[in-house]
């Protein structure tokens, strides 16, 4: 079978010549090529573009949570079952039935925070899709609340899309990231749309605007035309929900077996002009004269010389984001002090009334009272820090991502230079780690034990003189919680950006070390290389004779 064929064709080449930047994409290949023709049809979008609410609309029912705190990154695949059913699939290949509506405690921040519960994959079928049958809807979280969790970095399910539909609210025009997902998304494959949702909160002809904008802006920036679906849950705009159901189901469902070959061909056309990338430079390489191979090292020496100039310029960049995410953190969690005491100040009110005893027994009832109150409103508080910061993780991936297309494109010149072969390397991601939710914990509320003195306080007299230090204490505490609360998620987010200026550095590392790699040796192995070319455009000769057949 030529997709088969040509799949093991650039694994063994890509281990012969120890190309490692295209191994996860080989796997996805392989595994899709194994699903027995399922299309698995991804929903992405950026966080609040509504995704979430577009599925469970789609399936009729509520089976994507909904949170104000994004999910894990715990994929949710959906498709069709004989019954309604939901397998969690761990880390550990254990797997575990469960109701539907427990869904929410594996896959949301709230209930398996950092994706504690080491969870995989969770799988739901669903009796009603059978209209849908051999397609799969994919909640990938990762990359629709732009967050990722290190074991499931957003940017390694994309490989797996068969088809990709693009979540565009109407009141967050197409943007830069939409832009970027999506030229990622083409990499992976030829199916993808935009969903523009929220259509209720404008008027027709505006968003007739919208969709006219979105559309112009795709085809200036990608050269390509999108279908564009406009969207609304609500049900006013039920009539857009049956036009995107029958897209799909004509787009994809009627031809369905001719669709997957074709996305898997996409995949493997993209592989072989990338891998075959690496093997023309190893071969100008072997090619050219002594000069050009000498003036090629230098290139890469100096290449390896100026990473120190590289690593100063993200060194610059992540300074400047992380401390403006410390001041934004302190600011927005700050701005809630007021509101924060002035609700605990009238829960006081009502809730002391009921405490009885002696001094020591109604200190240690307020401490327990203010000690879970608090608790409990910062941990709703904290599920906003991802939205009062992901723009800095967002400006740190696109930053990070244009240094090292620059990096990229100097060294592309400078082998054209050389060897006068043009070059473009692996393509770089920086995926986002999600940033670790701050372990809500209130310490001690006195600083010293007041109550000890219990014995010499009447608390006759004692009462409204102890409920006014309660009040100014539910000031201090609330305060003194919120700048904690605002500096954990600081450092949280900053430990991200750090992840991701590592994630650059270490790209434009091993991209080096394997052009010199390729190129040190390329004149030994001149026939292999040869050989291995040879076999690339005979796989890709006979996948494009085979177009029209299955793979």
């Amino acid at each position: 079978m030529p997709l088969h064929r040509c799949r093991e064709t650039i694994q063994t080449i890509c281990g012969d010549f120890r190309i490692a930047s295209l191994g996860p994409r080989i796997a996805a290949l392989a595994e899709g090529l194994e699903s027995g023709g399922v299309v698995d049809i991804a929903v992405l979008g950026q966080f609040k573009a509504g995704k979430s609410s577009f599925l469970n609309s789609l399936l009729d029912r509520e089976v994507v949570p909904v949170h104000v705190l994004p999910a894990t990154s715990v994929v949710t695949r959906i498709g069709f079952g004989a019954a309604d059913r939901a397998v969690v699939r761990r880390l550990s290949g254990k797997d575990e039935e469960i109701a539907i509506s427990r869904l929410p405690e594996f896959v949301t921040e709230k209930e398996n925070p950092e994706n504690r519960k080491q969870v995989s994959l969770v799988e739901v079928e669903l009796a009603s899709l059978s209209s849908f049958d051999g397609i799969r809807f994919v909640d990938t979280p990762g990359l629709g609340s732009i967050f990722s969790h290190n074991t499931q970095a957003s940017m390694d399910w994309l490989p797996h899309v068969g088809g990709a539909l693009v979540a565009v609210s109407v009141n967050h025009p197409f943007s830069s990231q939409d832009l970027s997902l999506l030229s990622e998304v083409f990499r992976h494959t030829p199916e993808a749309a935009i969903l523009l949702t929220k259509a209720d909160l404008v008027t027709q002809s505006e968003l007739d605007s919208v969709a006219e904008f979105t559309r112009l802006q795709i085809a200036q920036q990608t050269g390509r035309e999108l279908p564009i679906l406009p969207f609304s849950i609500h049900p006013s705009h039920s009539g857009l929900r049956a036009e995107v159901l029958s897209f799909l189901r004509q787009r994809i469902v009627a031809g369905r077996e001719e669709r997957f070959h074709g996305i898997m061909r996409h995949k493997a056309r993209t592989l072989l002009t990338e891998c075959r990338s690496y093997l023309r430079l190893a071969e100008a390489a072997a090619e050219s004269a002594g000069m050009a191979r000498e003036e090629l090292a230098r290139v890469l020496r100096q290449e390896k010389e100026e990473m120190g100039a590289i690593r100063s310029e993200t060194a610059v960049l992540a300074r400047e984001l992380k401390s403006r995410v410390r001041t934004t953190s302190g600011e927005k969690y700050l701005e809630h002090r007021g509101d924060l005491a002035e609700r605990l100040r009238l829960a006081l009110e009502r809730q002391s009334g009921e405490w009885r005893g002696n001094f020591a027994d109604t200190t240690r009832r307020f401490q327990e009272w203010l000690r879970e109150s608090l608790e409990r409103e910062l941990m709703e508080l904290s599920g906003r820090g991802e939205e009062y910061l992901s723009s800095y993780l967002l400006t740190a991936q696109a930053s990070l991502q244009r240094t090292v297309r620059a990096f990229q494109d100097r060294l592309a010149e400078r082998i054209v230079a050389a060897l006068g072969v043009s070059f473009e390397g692996a393509s770089f991601h920086a995926a986002i780690r999600e940033p670790a939710h701050p372990d809500v914990r209130v310490g001690k509320i006195f600083d010293v034990q007041l109550d000890l003195l219990w014995f010499l306080i009447p608390m006759a007299l004692a009462r409204r003189p102890l409920l006014r230090h309660f009040r100014k204490r539910i000031v201090w505490e609330s305060e003194k919680n919120l700048s904690r609360l605002s500096s954990q998620w600081a450092d949280a987010v900053n430990g991200s950006i750090d992840h991701l200026v590592r994630q650059a550095m270490e790209f434009v590392a091993d991209e080096l070390s394997t052009i010199e790699r390729l190129v040190a040796g390329a004149g030994d192995n001149r026939d292999r290389i040869r050989q291995a070319l040879g076999e690339l455009d005979a796989a890709e000769s006979l996948l494009l004779a085979r177009e029209g057949g299955a793979g």
